[in-house]
């Protein structure tokens, strides 16, 4: 090769390399273009998107309504839930939409001077007086405003509380007609003045927890058709199940008493689970309590381990009147373990004819419907204002097994009762 095609084949490389670069710095420039001009275009999307949902944002009405929903009293503590209300259910009210009037009914001794509903109202709405503040319903109802999210309405509402009547005058009689069957077993309720008030409990939703299949004919607690007059309510001491083997709970004793039963405590702290009494006010000093009632023992007394024991069963009725509050102001309820020896008590009044194996006054075996008529045993003098305003809860307590609570019995052992009647004097 001539050294002319050499300078030759030189520059062509040379005049290629540069047109490559050229080339090269083009496209480059043509590519950081193309994204300037993407970017101005999704810049100016987000602005339009932004805009058109300011748009939206700003076409949004605020809310025009101004009407409370519900309104409920809160109370943290079940003793004293159980010495406010009658029922549960009356620490809420369910508002109606052409509704301003809201009532709540609380027991005759409950204090109107500070009590602080809540509300809950229609989104954005706002309450005056503040929901949850405290305010004075002794001198009647309490007004309250309610303003709409746009502050163009208001409502005004009238809350006041009422209390209820459950006061006992010279006698009260409990027949034990209004029973109902709800989750799969017989609760009973009380008419009070044409109300249905829920002061009767049993162990029956206990016994349902080991024995979920059960009738309600098989739960120790049951309503009658013949009862002495008209329904009675017949009360078995049942053998529960192997689960309750377990925790030494074998039997389960038919129950009747004015309180309430918690069944979470049913299987950790059964002595527990029984909540004894209720809030009364009385006209008048409880004197006797009266009825009537047939008894028959099973045939095999057993303990915690269904060991049989050289025992025989008894059924057991008592009344027991008690102050509610003590020394310090705290709210009293009483318990399995305590229900017939706490300080708290007043006066007991016990049903029976014979004796227990422990020494307890206690019902016997009887063919025939019997009648009863027991005088009030006072340890404590009666304080007038406490008689009056609700300072005395009052529990009748009924069971199949004299020792039930301690889950010692007979399987088998039934109390039928009907008809009591508490006199006051």
């Amino acid at each position: 090769m001539q050294p002319n095609d050499n300078l030759e084949k030189s520059f062509s490389q040379e005049l290629a390399e540069k047109k490559e670069k050229r080339f090269s710095r083009v496209q480059k420039e043509k590519k950081v273009q193309d994204m300037k001009q993407s970017r101005f275009i999704v810049a100016a999307l987000s602005m339009s998107c932004i805009t058109t949902l300011s748009s939206c944002f700003k076409e949004e009405p605020l809310n025009a309504e101004c009407d409370i929903e519900q309104a409920y009293i809160h109370v943290d503590n079940k003793i004293l839930l159980n010495l406010l209300f009658t029922n549960p259910s009356d620490t809420l009210v369910n508002v109606q939409s052409d509704q301003t009037n809201i009532e709540f009914t609380m027991r005759p001794f409950a204090a109107l001077t500070k009590q602080a509903p809540i509300f809950r109202l229609t989104p954005g709405a706002t309450i005056s007086p503040e929901s949850g503040s405290l305010q004075d319903f002794s001198k009647g109802p309490v007004t309250y405003t309610v303003t709409s999210e746009d502050k163009q309405w208001s409502r005004t509402y009238q809350v006041s509380i009422k209390k209820g009547q459950t006061t006992i005058l010279t006698e009260k009689e409990f027949e034990f007609e209004d029973a109902y069957l709800d989750k799969g077993y017989y609760n009973w309720q009380e008419n009070w003045n044409g109300n249905k008030l829920d002061i009767w409990a049993t162990g029956n939703s206990g016994f349902k927890m080991s024995n979920s299949s059960s009738k309600p004919e098989e739960y120790p607690t049951l309503m009658i058709e013949d009862g002495h007059r008209g329904k009675g309510v017949q009360l078995t001491t049942r053998r529960t199940s192997k689960i309750a083997d377990m925790v030494h709970k074998p039997i389960a004793a038919g129950n009747l008493f004015i309180g309430q039963f918690d069944a979470t405590d049913a299987l950790r702290d059964a002595m527990k689970a029984t909540k004894f009494g209720h809030p009364f006010s009385f006209d008048a000093q409880p004197a006797k309590l009266e009825g009537w009632y047939k008894y028959q023992a099973g045939e095999k007394f057993t303990d915690k381990n269904m060991k049989e024991l050289d025992r025989h069963d008894y059924g057991t009725i008592y009344a027991v009147l008690y102050e509610n509050i003590d020394e310090k102001g705290n709210a009293v309820l009483l318990y399995g373990d305590n229900v017939q020896t706490s300080k708290q008590i007043v006066a007991l009044a016990l049903v029976g004819e014979t004796h227990d194996d422990n020494g307890k006054v206690a019902i016997g075996n009887t063919k025939e419907w019997h009648h009863f008529s027991v005088d009030f045993e006072y340890k404590k003098a009666i304080d007038p204002n406490k008689l009056k305003n609700g300072g005395y809860s009052l529990t009748i307590v009924s069971s199949s097994s004299s020792d039930g609570a301690n889950f010692l019995g007979a399987v088998g052992s039934t109390l039928w009762i009907d008809s009591f009647k508490l006199i006051c004097e």
